[in-house]
Protein backbone atom coordinates (compact mmCIF):
# COMPACT_ATOMS: atom_id res chain seq x y z
CA UNK A 1 0.00 0.00 0.00
CA UNK A 2 1.33 3.42 -0.86
CA UNK A 3 0.21 7.00 -0.82
CA UNK A 4 -0.89 8.69 -3.43
CA UNK A 5 0.23 11.74 -2.46
CA UNK A 6 3.98 10.95 -2.33
CA UNK A 7 5.82 11.42 -5.70
CA UNK A 8 7.00 7.83 -6.41
CA UNK A 9 3.69 6.38 -7.39
CA UNK A 10 3.68 5.17 -10.97
CA UNK A 11 0.03 4.15 -12.11
CA UNK A 12 0.65 3.32 -15.11
CA UNK A 13 2.69 1.06 -17.31
CA UNK A 14 6.22 2.28 -18.02
CA UNK A 15 6.57 0.31 -21.75
CA UNK A 16 8.90 2.10 -23.86
CA UNK A 17 5.75 4.16 -26.11
CA UNK A 18 4.34 6.02 -22.56
CA UNK A 19 8.40 6.41 -21.34
CA UNK A 20 9.05 7.59 -24.82
CA UNK A 21 5.60 9.97 -24.82
CA UNK A 22 6.64 11.44 -21.35
CA UNK A 23 10.03 12.30 -22.16
CA UNK A 24 8.63 14.40 -25.11
CA UNK A 25 5.99 15.93 -22.93
CA UNK A 26 9.27 16.77 -20.52
CA UNK A 27 10.43 18.63 -22.74
CA UNK A 28 7.50 20.56 -24.91
CA UNK A 29 6.57 21.99 -21.31
CA UNK A 30 10.34 22.67 -20.55
CA UNK A 31 9.39 26.67 -20.60
CA UNK A 32 6.73 26.45 -18.47
CA UNK A 33 7.95 23.79 -15.73
CA UNK A 34 11.30 26.37 -15.65
CA UNK A 35 8.93 29.11 -14.93
CA UNK A 36 7.07 27.60 -12.05
CA UNK A 37 10.31 26.94 -10.34
CA UNK A 38 11.79 30.55 -11.01
CA UNK A 39 8.34 32.16 -10.37
CA UNK A 40 7.68 29.65 -7.05
CA UNK A 41 11.39 29.58 -5.92
CA UNK A 42 11.88 28.19 -2.62
CA UNK A 43 7.88 27.12 -2.34
CA UNK A 44 8.57 23.75 -4.10
CA UNK A 45 11.43 21.62 -4.44
CA UNK A 46 10.62 20.69 -8.41
CA UNK A 47 8.39 21.20 -11.12
CA UNK A 48 7.95 18.33 -13.23
CA UNK A 49 5.13 17.25 -15.50
CA UNK A 50 2.55 14.68 -14.23
CA UNK A 51 1.35 11.72 -16.09
CA UNK A 52 -1.32 10.87 -12.76
CA UNK A 53 -3.38 13.94 -13.31
CA UNK A 54 -7.02 14.00 -14.76
CA UNK A 55 -9.06 16.67 -14.11
CA UNK A 56 -6.91 19.13 -12.08
CA UNK A 57 -4.39 21.09 -13.61
CA UNK A 58 -1.43 20.37 -11.38
CA UNK A 59 -1.16 18.63 -7.94
CA UNK A 60 1.52 19.12 -4.95
CA UNK A 61 2.75 15.89 -4.38
CA UNK A 62 5.72 15.00 -1.41
CA UNK A 63 8.56 13.29 -1.96
CA UNK A 64 9.25 9.45 -1.21
CA UNK A 65 10.29 9.54 2.65
CA UNK A 66 9.51 13.63 3.44
CA UNK A 67 6.51 14.51 5.38
CA UNK A 68 3.16 14.45 4.36
CA UNK A 69 0.62 17.33 3.78
CA UNK A 70 -0.82 15.72 6.46
CA UNK A 71 2.36 15.39 8.82
CA UNK A 72 3.39 19.02 8.27
CA UNK A 73 -0.30 20.43 9.67
CA UNK A 74 0.68 17.82 12.69
CA UNK A 75 3.55 19.58 13.18
CA UNK A 76 2.58 22.62 12.38
CA UNK A 77 -0.43 22.68 15.30
CA UNK A 78 1.87 21.08 18.12
CA UNK A 79 1.04 23.06 21.06
CA UNK A 80 4.53 24.25 22.37
CA UNK A 81 6.09 24.55 18.58
CA UNK A 82 7.86 27.47 18.04
CA UNK A 83 7.24 28.81 14.52
CA UNK A 84 9.56 30.83 13.76
CA UNK A 85 12.57 28.77 14.67
CA UNK A 86 10.89 25.48 13.14
CA UNK A 87 13.25 23.17 11.46
CA UNK A 88 13.01 23.04 7.51
CA UNK A 89 13.05 19.00 7.75
CA UNK A 90 9.74 19.66 9.87
CA UNK A 91 8.34 20.91 6.64
CA UNK A 92 7.70 18.52 3.38
CA UNK A 93 9.11 18.74 -0.03
CA UNK A 94 6.16 19.72 -2.19
CA UNK A 95 7.01 18.77 -5.49
CA UNK A 96 4.76 20.61 -8.45
CA UNK A 97 3.36 18.14 -10.83
CA UNK A 98 1.71 20.00 -14.06
CA UNK A 99 -1.08 18.22 -16.05
CA UNK A 100 -0.05 18.66 -19.70
CA UNK A 101 -3.46 17.90 -21.18
CA UNK A 102 -4.97 21.03 -19.21
CA UNK A 103 -6.70 23.55 -21.32
CA UNK A 104 -5.08 26.19 -19.04
CA UNK A 105 -1.24 24.56 -18.96
CA UNK A 106 -1.87 24.52 -22.77
CA UNK A 107 -2.50 27.79 -22.80
CA UNK A 108 -0.32 29.08 -20.41
CA UNK A 109 2.69 27.45 -22.13
CA UNK A 110 2.20 29.21 -25.53
CA UNK A 111 1.60 32.64 -23.21
CA UNK A 112 4.97 31.66 -21.48
CA UNK A 113 6.92 30.83 -24.74
CA UNK A 114 5.66 34.13 -26.12
CA UNK A 115 6.18 36.45 -23.96
CA UNK A 116 9.86 34.92 -22.81
CA UNK A 117 8.22 34.28 -19.59
CA UNK A 118 7.86 37.59 -18.48
CA UNK A 119 3.53 37.34 -17.85
CA UNK A 120 2.26 40.41 -17.18
CA UNK A 121 1.03 41.29 -13.55
CA UNK A 122 -3.00 39.60 -13.46
CA UNK A 123 -1.34 36.58 -15.14
CA UNK A 124 1.43 35.78 -12.25
CA UNK A 125 -1.75 36.94 -9.96
CA UNK A 126 -4.13 33.91 -11.90
CA UNK A 127 -0.58 31.82 -11.87
CA UNK A 128 -0.63 32.27 -7.94
CA UNK A 129 -3.82 31.48 -7.87
CA UNK A 130 -3.22 27.93 -8.91
CA UNK A 131 -0.43 27.00 -6.71
CA UNK A 132 -2.68 28.18 -3.60
CA UNK A 133 -5.70 25.94 -5.18
CA UNK A 134 -3.12 23.08 -5.83
CA UNK A 135 -2.40 23.33 -2.31
CA UNK A 136 -6.22 23.38 -0.83
CA UNK A 137 -6.48 20.11 -3.54
CA UNK A 138 -3.02 18.78 -1.69
CA UNK A 139 -4.29 19.26 1.68
CA UNK A 140 -1.97 21.45 2.44
CA UNK A 141 -2.47 25.01 4.78
CA UNK A 142 -2.40 28.89 3.23
CA UNK A 143 -0.19 30.54 5.67
CA UNK A 144 -1.89 33.75 4.62
CA UNK A 145 -5.77 33.56 3.54
CA UNK A 146 -5.68 36.76 1.83
CA UNK A 147 -3.12 34.84 -0.73
CA UNK A 148 -6.03 33.31 -2.19
CA UNK A 149 -9.05 35.39 -1.26
CA UNK A 150 -7.73 38.71 -2.41
CA UNK A 151 -6.92 37.26 -6.34
CA UNK A 152 -10.03 35.37 -6.16
CA UNK A 153 -12.66 38.60 -5.12
CA UNK A 154 -10.80 40.20 -8.54
CA UNK A 155 -11.93 37.10 -10.24
CA UNK A 156 -15.01 36.96 -9.14
CA UNK A 157 -15.73 40.83 -9.84
CA UNK A 158 -14.62 40.25 -13.43
CA UNK A 159 -17.19 37.45 -13.46
CA UNK A 160 -19.90 39.52 -12.63
CA UNK A 161 -18.62 42.20 -14.94
CA UNK A 162 -17.39 45.14 -12.71
CA UNK A 163 -13.74 46.07 -13.12
CA UNK A 164 -10.59 44.17 -11.38
CA UNK A 165 -9.47 47.49 -9.67
CA UNK A 166 -13.36 49.43 -9.22
CA UNK A 167 -12.74 50.72 -5.40
CA UNK A 168 -15.45 50.02 -3.06
CA UNK A 169 -17.30 53.46 -2.27
CA UNK A 170 -19.72 54.57 0.72
CA UNK A 171 -23.45 54.80 -0.69
CA UNK A 172 -24.95 57.85 -0.69
CA UNK A 173 -28.26 58.13 0.54
CA UNK A 174 -30.90 61.18 1.09
CA UNK A 175 -32.10 61.47 4.34
CA UNK A 176 -35.83 63.20 5.12
CA UNK A 177 -35.16 66.54 7.38
CA UNK A 178 -36.42 65.64 10.97
CA UNK A 179 -39.41 67.12 11.45
CA UNK A 180 -39.71 69.99 14.28
CA UNK A 181 -42.44 70.26 17.18
CA UNK A 182 -43.87 74.07 17.74
CA UNK A 183 -43.08 75.44 20.47
CA UNK A 184 -46.37 76.48 21.45
CA UNK A 185 -47.86 72.76 21.75
CA UNK A 186 -45.14 71.49 24.37
CA UNK A 187 -46.55 70.57 27.16
CA UNK A 188 -45.97 73.25 30.51
CA UNK A 189 -43.12 72.36 32.71
CA UNK A 190 -44.16 70.46 36.37
CA UNK A 191 -41.90 72.02 39.35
Amino acid sequence: MKSIAKDDVNLFDNDETSKEKQKKLKEMYKPLTDFFKSHLGKKVEKVSISNKLDEAPLFILTSQYGYSAQMEKINKNQALANQDKAPNYMLAKKNLELNPSHPVMKNLLEQVKDKDGQLEADQLEYVDLLYQMALLNSGFSIEEPSDLTSPLERLIRVGFGVSRDAPVEDIEIELDEPVQEDEGDEEPEVI
